[in-house]
């Protein structure tokens, strides 16, 4: 009796505070839906373990079922262009945070989008597009790339997309490719690749010039 008297308890207070702090014996910062310590003197000995997940790639949102903004997972999967670390989800992709390049001073670094339009429709089972980012001022890294589909659904369910970054050997250039690959073989499902996003971080006001060189067909029907 005791016992169920207690998680009555604990559920009668969660449900009237909507917050939940775990560690210690003192009520949660009243910012935060959950608090956690060890104790209640701030200067615990141990962190939060985050989930761990294999991703695909920054496109991808496998193991998802889709990308939903917000998400935040620890990735230990060395595929297409992601690496094992932390990455939150922004709605379209993964995105890699907590690495030297995102910690940079906010005074030296801005990170921003750019894109080029595509605006191709896609009814082949296998398309690379492929292009050029130019004028890189000192300091600019590219952190990602992405395409901005008509039909997210599609994409998620039925194209495989997996881009690439090269840096030329001048390293004035950078060249991008994206390739999407129709996995179902269904000549009736198509989506348009509306455009390609980079994700960039560089000095304020510096922007890079996006190009798109082309499309190559592998296979067509």
């Amino acid at each position: 009796m005791p016992i169920v008297l207690l998680l009555f308890s604990m559920q009668v207070s969660t449900g009237l505070h909507a917050q939940i702090r775990v560690g210690g014996n003192i009520a949660p910062n009243p910012n935060a839906i959950l608090d956690l310590n060890m104790n209640e003197t701030d200067d615990g000995t141990k962190g939060l373990l985050l989930p761990r997940v294999a991703l695909v790639s920054t496109t991808n949102a496998s193991p998802m079922s889709e990308h939903v903004a917000g998400m935040l997972v620890f990735n230990t999967a060395t595929s297409n262009d992601v690496t094992p670390g932390v990455y939150y989800n922004d709605g379209h992709s993964w995105i890699r945070g907590f690495g030297d390049v995102l910690v940079s001073k906010p005074s030296q670094t801005n990170i921003r989008e750019t894109h080029v339009d595509i605006n191709e429709t896609i009814h082949l089972n296998s398309v690379r597009y492929h292009g050029e980012i130019r004028d890189l001022d000192p300091g600019t890294t590219i952190l990602g790339i992405r395409g901005e589909f008509s039909d997210p659904s599609v994409v998620q369910h039925v194209f495989n997309v997996t881009t690439f970054l090269n840096t030329n050997a001048d390293g004035t250039a950078i060249t991008w490719s994206l390739h999407v690959q129709n996995l179902n073989f269904d000549p009736k499902v198509s989506s348009t690749l509306e455009r390609v996003i980079i994700i960039y971080n560089c000095p304020r006001d510096a922007t890079p010039q996006m190009s798109f060189l082309g499309s190559f067909a592998f296979v067509g029907w």
